[in-house]
């Protein structure tokens, strides 16, 4: 299949990024463009709200875009109120089917009455939504869509993240051999919990170490922070492979990516109590608590670190839940779907 990505970078983000370290990603596509669009604060003065300002930018960014492309046989845009609304948009300009794909980590409490209504537009507008979890699809059909109409498909993981020799890459990226340690992935935000993940393991008299991969403002500190910073996607199984174990005390996911790609290098998982983890880690691949409860997180760490039996049992679980999500089962299961959709 030929696909042209449209992916807006917003101005800030593209000033901010002048400060980062470059890495080369390569990314699937033909084509992709990437056109600037304005962003504004999200507050509102009177009746005047900013971040429709912002919205109504990237959707006209994106518009503007499809005009430069041959038309294609469907869009596909990812978000409901971003690239699924730009998608529907281009759709109806363009004479073509489009489809959402929402992986949301909060809907319903982020929109407003106004916003609800032009969700509700969206339903009837577009072909169909992709939903990567439960939650989304009980949320989309309370505010309107038709439950034909709404597909679940969980994000799945890329087939080279896999269980690798823990002594040969802890070698290869100069991590102690004797250490037991913990891998967090995500945003360095409170929402991720970052620095949860180091006040849990800081809280135990044990030889733990913790390694963050990601970016943004809290970062964590520390004689017990082996590594910390973004690593490009490809290089980031060598790592994962190296720790014991996954921790991600997050508030708020759809369906979160780094968990199953932790789960894919056969890593026992510690992460949310909340529905949306419930639905992606099975009680065989790990241990789920209160993400605000640092004594909760910091005795499922050591219950880890002392019960090599348990961690086994974890490894195997965890390996049998990550062959659910597998790339191109996801990608032909949307693919047929929506073909079936547009017939």
């Amino acid at each position: 299949m030929k696909v042209d990505i449209i992916a807006p970078r917003s101005i800030p983000n593209v000033i901010r990024s002048l400060k980062r370290k470059k890495h080369h990603i390569k990314i699937a596509g033909d084509r992709i463009e990437r056109p600037l669009y304005i962003t504004v604060s999200n507050k509102k003065f009177g009746k005047c709200d900013l971040h429709e300002i912002s919205r109504r930018s990237f959707v006209s960014s994106v518009t503007a875009c499809t005009k430069e492309f041959q038309v294609p046989d469907l869009y596909y845009g990812k978000f409901l109120m971003s690239g699924g609304l730009a998608a529907s948009l281009a759709g109806r300009l363009h004479s073509r089917p489009a489809f959402a794909d929402l992986g949301e980590s909060m809907l319903l409490d982020l929109l407003n009455e106004r916003e609800k209504v032009i969700a509700l537009n969206l339903f009837e507008t577009l072909n169909g939504l992709i939903c990567v979890s439960q939650r989304l699809i009980d949320e989309v059909v309370q505010l309107g869509a038709d439950p034909d109409k709404v597909l679940y498909a969980p994000n799945t993981v890329d087939k080279f993240f896999r269980p690798m020799d823990k002594s040969k890459c802890r070698k290869k990226l100069g991590l102690p051999e004797d250490d037991f340690i913990v891998a967090f992935t995500g945003h360095f935000i409170s929402r991720k919990g970052p620095n949860r993940v180091l006040k849990a393991i800081n809280q135990l008299d044990l030889p733990i170490k913790g390694m963050f991969f990601g970016s943004g403002e809290e970062v964590p500190k520390g004689n017990k922070v082996l590594f910390t910073g973004a690593v490009p996607n490809r290089q980031l199984p060598e790592w994962l492979n190296a720790a014991d174990i996954f921790v991600l005390p997050t508030l708020a996911e759809g369906h979160c990516n780094a968990i199953n790609e932790a789960m894919a290098c056969g890593l026992p998982i510690i992460s949310s109590d909340i529905p949306d983890i419930r639905s992606q880690v099975p009680e065989s691949a790990g241990i789920l608590v209160d993400p605000l409860d640092l004594n909760q997180l910091a005795l499922a760490i050591k219950t880890l670190f002392k019960d090599q039996e348990k961690r086994i049992e974890f490894q195997k679980g965890a390996l049998y839940a990550a062959e659910i999500f597998q790339n191109e089962r996801r990608s032909m299961r949307i693919i047929n779907w929506m073909k079936n959709i547009v017939s």
